[in-house]
């Protein structure tokens, strides 16, 4: 049995100071901003219905608040603005107050943090 395997294109993250996703998180939460896919993936539009759906299951995104007791466990933690990995599907998800797609989680359902630089991402199909 093989697998299918495609290249998604993302676009790039916005700088921070653009940012604005209205929500203070407290406790052991986390607010990412979901990673945005490409309008186009090579010379194919893709369908908007598409495009939300692999947003929804996306599992990457950049750091943009953490409350004060996030990851404090660990005795290190990722920065603001780093690129995290988390749990497919993990937390709720959101539109902030500039209209970009957030998600909420907990501290414990990022699983990493991204050192490589990389604008793709291959899924498995």
């Amino acid at each position: 049995m093989s697998s299918l395997h495609y290249t998604l294109n993302f676009e790039p993250y916005p700088p921070m100071e653009a940012l604005n996703p209205g929500l203070k998180p407290y406790e052991f939460n986390v607010v990412v901003l979901v990673r945005k896919i490409a309008e186009k993936q090579g010379s194919v539009f893709i369908p908007q219905g598409s495009k939300e759906r692999e947003e929804e299951g996306t599992d990457e995104g950049m750091l943009v608040a953490k409350s004060i007791q996030a990851f404090e466990e660990l005795g290190e933690a990722p920065e603001i603005g780093a690129r995290v990995t988390f749990a497919r599907y993990a937390g709720k998800t959101y539109v902030g107050a500039d209209g970009r797609l957030y998600r909420i989680m907990k501290d414990k359902e990022v699983t990493g943090e991204r050192t490589a630089d990389a604008n793709s991402a291959k899924v498995a199909a």
